[in-house]
């Protein structure tokens, strides 16, 4: 595509239009594994998680770890004492719900990237599992939501795309009509896709319209603000 006739913000440009998928896909499929997981209260479930925490943490603090640890296990979903105290320590830490699955995804996007290559036992234990009982979760969550659900999913998922980035693209007028030019076109040939499994091709038209629709939606926020 060409768009000599507009003024472009070329990092912005190809920050959207160069784009890979694979760290969306691999948030996607914990979403499933998180929601229609076969085994979630299994032990090796647990474990599988637990590891994916411990790898995808930036602190290095005990006292994080073994609080997370503890909200993995389902120590939240009690009303004792050491809930109570986990729940308000992990506030005034500043986790959150999500940066909980943040953390998670990251991990096993690690382990996705080093694949099977990597010598680490228990990192090809971990990918091994998780591979399968995300599979098996996609395929349950299908056939109890249909491809609405990997839609909507897909839509959340793309309007967080443009608040990790927002800063990057706010910064100029000609950055955001960038990225509203980039966000577009992916959506566009999103929608043109031919050859593709249903799946695939649902979750990427997902992705990029909640992109769009967030910019917006920040776009609108912010024209009502200047009135």
């Amino acid at each position: 595509m060409h768009f000599t006739d507009y003024p472009l913000d070329s990092e912005v440009f190809r920050l959207f239009w160069n784009m890979k998928l694979h760290s969306f896909f691999a948030r996607l499929a914990l979403r499933y594994l998180l929601t229609w997981g076969i085994e979630t209260n299994s032990l090796s479930h647990r474990i599988a998680l637990t590891y994916l925490v411990h790898k995808g943490l930036e602190t290095n603090s005990l006292f994080d770890r073994l609080a997370l640890t503890y909200v993995l296990n389902g120590g939240l979903e009690t009303n004792s004492v050491f809930g109570r105290l986990a729940r308000a320590y992990l506030v005034k830490r500043g986790f959150e719900t999500n940066s909980l699955f943040d953390t998670i995804a990251r991990a096993f996007m690690h382990l996705l990237k080093r694949g099977p290559q990597t010598r680490n036992l228990f990192e090809k234990m971990a990918l091994m599992y998780l591979l399968k009982r995300c599979d098996e979760a996609v395929h349950k969550g299908l056939s109890v939501r249909g491809f609405a659900d990997v839609f909507d999913l897909a839509r959340v998922e793309g309007g967080h795309l443009i608040d990790q980035n927002l800063q990057r693209i706010s910064k100029t007028p000609m950055a955001w009509q960038t990225a509203k030019i980039a966000v577009a076109c992916r959506s566009i040939e999103a929608f043109h896709q031919e050859n593709m499994d249903d799946f695939r091709y649902t979750a990427e038209l997902g992705y990029w319209t909640g992109a769009l629709e967030r910019l917006r939606q920040l776009e609108k926020e912010e024209n009502s603000e200047s009135d």
